[in-house]
């Protein structure tokens, strides 16, 4: 975070897609805003005295913040969460893909599957369906169960035997493990775990083939679970796939094109988490960066690519780095986004050259920023190239406080703080596809 900082060691192993991409996913509402309205201008160079310039005017472009904000808002209010698998996320694969060729890109849809502990799961109850995390490990097969609901507060002489056990999770009561046993052990068909602590979702992997399907749900569905213990309503669960289906999004301005430069970042989600600043943020630089570099024409060698599954292990980079490497297609370097929608400054991770080239470019034009780095543990797309060798620079904000969390709304977003960003990305790229690329 995805990625998704310093939260993201945990939730690299938890929460994953369910179901599978198809011709028949449902294709989305929400629509990119039109590419055409803003063109990028070119700065005017004074010539020396007495003759012409000796370059070229240089490339000058204003990420446009209107555009790139009406794609956050698609992203996590239109769509909300995108787990990797879902429908949301085959919808936001679509709009992701959409807006890419109203910039007039070449697109693939790279579709892969990747192995995982944690697996996404629905619970219906009271006529709704929510997203949770399936507990049940690798080894379990998808499955399903229904029963009533069954906890404190059932009414006298509802049995435990064929219900569907609901429990809170609290600092009191962590012990994921100790609710399912007793599920088990008491003829329960299956267990919801209400959590009351932070996100993300986490806890006690079941890895037995037998297991009945435990599903961890966010503390804000509680009353709706209280409701339903009170009246013994029905519930049903469903456990997805333990090798579960998703979609890197790639943008190359032909089809074939080689990209010397990839400009990426992951445009799933944690279950539950709207995901407005992991990543919607990063994913809307991206698509902006993508209309404005192609304003003027299509640059040679420089390429767009979305990934999913990062929320889950990297799975979705990991998959294109590695697929690139056997093909002999790696990049030069790759760009990175990912949580960039708070705060005062840029932050700078990667390889160091390419840090020292991105804070000359923008230290005299008033942008601030700094190198850092990630903490132990913690991950982001541009690990998958930077492991096959490829140099990496990753465009951060330094605030993990609200991801992963139901709290990363779309109302948290500062819209500044994504411009600041998403200008200094156009300065520095600009610069790369100049040397790189070679040029508009």
């Amino acid at each position: 975070m995805r990625t998704f900082l310093a939260l993201a060691a945990v939730v690299a192993l938890l929460v994953v897609a369910c179901g599978e991409a198809g011709p028949d996913a449902p294709a989305p509402t929400p629509t990119a805003p039109p590419p055409e309205a803003a063109t990028p201008t070119e700065a005017t160079t004074t010539p020396p005295a007495g003759g012409s310039p000796t370059a070229p005017p240089a490339r000058s472009l204003d990420h446009d913040i209107e555009r790139a904000i009406a794609h956050v808002q698609v992203l996590s209010v239109a769509i909300g969460p995108r787990v990797s698998g879902t429908r949301e996320s085959r919808e936001t694969v679509a709009y992701i893909s959409g807006a890419f060729r109203d910039s007039g890109y070449a697109v693939e849809v790279m579709e892969f599957n990747y192995e995982t502990r944690f697996r996404p799961a629905t619970v219906t109850v009271g006529g709704e369906t929510i997203a949770g995390v399936a507990l049940n490990g690798t080894v379990s097969p998808p499955q399903s169960a229904r029963g009533h609901a069954y906890g404190d507060g059932s009414p006298e002489g509802t049995t435990v035997v064929g219900s569907i056990v609901v429990e809170a999770r609290t600092a009191n009561r962590p012990d994921d493990a100790s609710v399912y046993y007793s599920a088990a052990l008491r003829d329960a068909v299956g267990a919801i775990i209400v959590n009351h602590e932070r996100w993300p979702l986490y806890g006690f992997p079941i890895p037995s083939r037998s297991a009945i399907p435990v599903v961890l749900v966010q503390a804000a569905e509680a009353e709706r679970f209280e409701r339903a213990v009170a009246e013994a309503a029905t519930i049903e669960v469903t456990v997805g796939p333990a090798r579960p289906a998703a979609a890197n999004v790639i943008a190359r301005p032909f089809e074939g094109a080689r990209c010397d430069i990839l400009v990426g970042g992951h445009h799933d989600t944690v279950a539950g988490s709207p995901g407005a600043i992991d990543n919607a943020s990063g994913v809307a630089i991206v698509l902006e960066l993508a209309r404005l570099f192609a304003a003027d024409g299509l640059d040679e060698g420089l390429c767009f690519a979305t990934f999913g599954a990062e929320e889950s292990g990297l799975f979705g980079s990991v998959a294109l780095a590695r697929r690139w490497a056997e093909s002999g297609e790696l990049p030069e370097v790759m760009v990175n986004f990912d949580v960039t929608a708070r705060g005062d400054g840029v932050e700078l991770i990667g390889s160091s050259q390419l840090i020292e080239q991105a804070l000359d470019l923008l230290e005299p034009r008033g942008i601030p920023a700094y190198r850092s780095s990630l903490p132990p543990n913690a991950g982001s797309d541009h690990q998958s190239f930077l492991s096959a060798g490829v140099p990496v620079l990753f465009f951060s904000d330094g605030d993990v406080s609200l991801i992963h969390t139901p709290e990363d709304v779309f109302a948290e977003v500062e819209p500044a703080a994504v411009d600041r960003i998403g200008d200094a990305a156009a300065i520095v790229l600009a610069e790369l596809v100049a040397e790189i690329a070679g040029g508009p």
